[in-house]
């Protein structure tokens, strides 16, 4: 079986097959294709890069793949790119990773999932929490009911070797893209006047459309130790940063399902949530027990954050290794296997179904 799988990257350049060989991750997306690439039979990765957007070639890049391929099946996770995906007449798996926000683009969304269904793709989410949270956009904007899904996936999972660590440098640490809605640098701003705690954010530098961002991440280059702050790193050196961390932070409550937040818990770090107006962070689903995780407000004092992180700073290295243990085992990469084999296998079932429909129709 061939399942053609485009995605985006921020670079300019990438390899001449248009695969994803680079050590940077960028994004869950990114990481979720390497991780398709890497580990499911048949994915055929072409990678549509910024220049390729820039230049409109998006759609001859498609095609090219296509007539080079002759696929079975095209998987890709850009709800945006739905009109163009269902004119190339062939089965489609949408996998919906939007975050839960509120921006222009929510005005088609609804619209566009309503299209990608009734032309026969399959769509599946990655946490009731953003279905929820999409239906009820699609249904306030628009007035659109884009009718059932699939179901939901895992976009993520724990290798065996994932780096454990007895002695830590950090006392919290988060990954986040430097933007103003992800924050990265809250976790620097919630512990600047603290004398005691340190902090590491892990995050990129580039470039952006937005001048918001831009000025954030402009604005966030003078933090200095013990403000640690670390800039393009391989993914290895980030997995290996939050296993030295006593305890992991995820800024943003508006998180579609939360990948780094998994890899903190697999690494034995327990994990603070920052939550909105609703009280609910996507990634609670992730963690094997509640008492791996702790919620707080994302508007908290510095005094209510500081005094968060010293509580799970404190835990002892039995309870860490429970936590390493029990989720390395609830996200092993056989079961994320078993979870993408029945996505492929559902909608290849699908469509030799309508094939043999078809066939019977006409005899």
């Amino acid at each position: 079986m061939k399942i053609l799988l485009p995605y985006s990257t921020h670079f300019e350049v990438v390899q001449t097959d248009r695969s994803s060989k680079g050590p940077v991750i960028t994004g869950g997306i990114e990481k979720f294709c390497k991780d398709l690439e890497d580990n499911i039979d048949g994915i055929i990765p072409v990678c549509i890069t910024k220049e390729d957007k820039e230049n409109r070639r998006t759609r001859r890049v498609m095609m090219d793949a296509i007539a080079q391929h002759d696929p079975d099946m095209i998987l890709f996770n850009n709800p945006w790119w739905g009109k163009m995906m269902t004119s190339f007449n062939i089965p489609l798996i949408c996998i919906m990773h939007e975050p839960l926000v509120r921006d222009i683009r929510m005005v088609e969304l609804g619209i566009i999932l309503k299209e990608l269904n009734d032309s026969g793709c399959h769509i599946h989410f990655v946490s009731p929490n953003q279905l929820d949270f999409h239906r009820t956009m699609a249904k306030r904007i628009q007035d659109v009911d884009f009718g059932s899904i699939k179901g939901f996936i895992r976009p993520s999972f724990l290798p065996a070797d994932m780096p454990y660590a007895d002695d830590s440098v950090y006392d919290v640490s988060t990954v986040g893209r430097c933007d103003n809605e992800k924050a990265p640098f809250l976790i620097h701003q919630k512990l600047r006047n603290s004398s005691v705690l340190n902090s590491l954010v892990m995050t990129n530098d580039g470039v952006y459309k937005s001048s918001t961002v831009n000025d954030y991440v402009k604005d966030n280059q003078h933090w200095t130790a013990p403000r640690h702050t670390m800039r393009g790193l391989p993914h290895t050196e980030v997995l290996e940063n939050i296993a030295r961390s006593k305890v992991f932070c995820s800024t943003w409550p508006k998180e579609s399902w939360g990948i780094t937040a998994m890899e903190a818990l697999g690494c034995g770090v327990p994990t603070i949530l920052m939550t909105g107006k609703n009280d609910t962070h996507a990634s609670e689903l992730i963690a094997a027990e509640k008492s791996h995780y702790i919620k707080i407000d994302r508007q908290c004092s510095s005094l209510e954050f500081e005094t968060t992180v010293r509580e799970f700073a404190n835990m002892t290295k039995n309870r860490r290794d429970e936590i390493a243990e029990m989720t390395r085992e609830k996200h092993s990469l056989i079961n994320w296997k078993s979870c993408i084999d029945k996505v492929i296998d559902m909608r290849y079932s699908d469509k030799n179904k309508s094939r043999s429909d078809l066939t019977e129709f006409f005899v």
